[in-house]
């Protein structure tokens, strides 16, 4: 079935953006990515150029993220710049939607950073391709220290034996709330709602402030969490074949977005597509009482709200009739070596930098992309965080104590079976087709996805 296309403002979302420490790429000197990053518009985006000196090495580096990611990480750079003269970086930043786009482009091209931001569902699409390069050889150097990183977290990162990625942080998902908003309408949840106690908090809330809802559109996780409460799995372990045996999550999942929809507290899809590409959240502008996120990204929200907002963290919600927790601590995300890299024993060392470094860390990561996965480092953020970063560390540790074994690095196929997620929800979204339509378009064309996949 041909799905309908998205509406213009999801479709001309911001393409990459580019800021620039110093120099030039060291495979495509001549040239330097211009446009917005993620928190800025068009009209007020700052590209600083420069031009490295002669016999410095340049390290490209490219990332996702808030305008929070973007500053704290260029300042972690520079950092290491000033420990390292001989090192001047450019880097690359974008919002999600235009990430995948461009690193793809530049995979065609030979021409990928020698660092980039790397998600746990394309990992293994992008080592099938033989497009990363295995750090084990560094780490068994000591190029890249894992001493105070605990054997699960590095497992996340391995396929075949082999070590693609680093952990950039631990993160879960989370259900943030305004709880001045829920105490106006006389509203209250259990720490965990079930979707049930989730929507009809949310449709008090909507009949008593106008605040609404919106269940993230371009996400596969709400659809995984449904999958896993009820004691399925999103793909199977080879990766060959949905692990759902049928239709019955899906049907669910699109089910509540038209329900929700109908019932008038949800925002509509327009809203939605419009807050796609708005600097300030709907749930900082007080539009939605909540915000179905990952923990990690509450900083940013946080940070763009007014001083005095009340807010709190609830877990993801679960099903009524669940047999397991679907909850899991996840990868944030990852830092990868290309296969393009000149310098991949530089590019180990940054990497190991920005895992390691007490001064880094406090100073400028700050625990934005998830509670840092070395012990020593967690330790010292821990005491220099502000409030905010503090409770979101303090929620992943409770979480960790109920959390249940993560998927499988999902298989390349993902990808596309994520935007065919997306483009389904919108369909149904924008009433093009029935909940029942896509439940079914949905199990048909990613079954037949991963089977042309595992053939390939």
């Amino acid at each position: 079935m041909k799905v309908w296309k998205r509406v213009a403002a999801l479709a001309m979302m911001s393409v990459l953006a580019a800021g620039m420490l110093t120099g030039c790429g060291s495979k495509d000197s001549e040239k330097v990515a211009e446009g917005t990053a993620e928190g800025t518009t068009a009209g007020n985006a700052e590209t600083t150029k420069g031009a490295a000196a002669e016999g410095q090495t340049v390290i490209r580096v490219c990332w996702w993220g808030n305008q929070t990611r973007n500053d704290g990480t260029v300042k972690a750079l520079e950092m290491y710049e000033a420990e390292h003269p001989e090192v001047k970086f450019e880097v690359e930043f974008s919002d999600w939607n235009g990430y995948w786009d461009k690193l793809a482009t530049q995979a065609a091209g030979g021409n990928l950073p020698d660092i980039i931001q790397m998600d746990y569902a394309f990992l293994s699409q992008y080592q099938e391709k033989g497009q990363l390069v295995d750090l084990n050889q560094y780490i068994e150097s000591g190029v890249i220290d894992t001493t105070n990183v605990p054997d699960s977290i590095m497992k996340s990162g391995e396929i075949d034996g082999g070590t693609y990625a680093i952990v950039a942080g631990t993160n879960a998902k989370a259900l943030l709330v305004n709880t001045a908003v829920m105490e106006e309408a006389g509203v209250t949840l259990p720490k965990q709602p079930t979707y049930e106690e989730f929507f009809a908090a949310a449709k008090t809330i909507y009949e008593k402030t106008g605040q609404q809802i919106a269940i993230p559109s371009n996400d596969e996780q709400s659809m995984l969490f449904m999958a896993r409460a009820l004691g399925q799995t999103m793909f199977t372990k080879d990766g060959t074949a949905l692990g759902m045996p049928d239709d019955t999550v899906a049907l669910r999942y699109y089910t509540r977005l038209k329900e929700t929809l109908d019932e008038g507290f949800h925002v509509s899809p327009e809203v939605m597509a419009e807050s796609s590409t708005n600097q300030l959240s709907n749930f900082a502008a007080g539009k939605e009482w909540c915000q179905l996120t990952n923990s990690n990204m509450i900083v940013n929200t946080i940070a763009q709200c007014e001083d005095d907002v009340q807010y709190d963290i609830y877990m993801y919600p679960t099903e009524a009739d669940a047999v397991q927790q679907p909850i899991f601590i996840k990868p944030s995300q990852f830092y990868s070596v290309t296969k393009d890299s000149e310098n991949p024993e530089i590019a180990a060392d940054v990497i190991n930098f920005l895992t390691n470094s007490v001064e880094a860390n406090t100073e400028a990561l700050k625990g934005e992309r998830g509670v840092p996965i070395s012990s020593v480092v967690t330790e010292a953020v821990n005491g220099v965080v502000d409030e905010c970063t503090g409770r979101i560390n303090a929620y992943v540790a409770e979480v960790a104590k109920v959390a249940t074994e993560i998927d499988p690095p999902f298989p390349p196929a993902s990808a596309e079976i994520g935007k065919l997620i997306s483009d389904l929800a919108d369909a149904v979204r924008y009433k093009e087709i029935t909940p029942e339509e896509a439940a079914r378009s949905f199990y048909e064309q990613a079954t037949e996805l991963l089977q042309k996949g595992a053939a390939e």
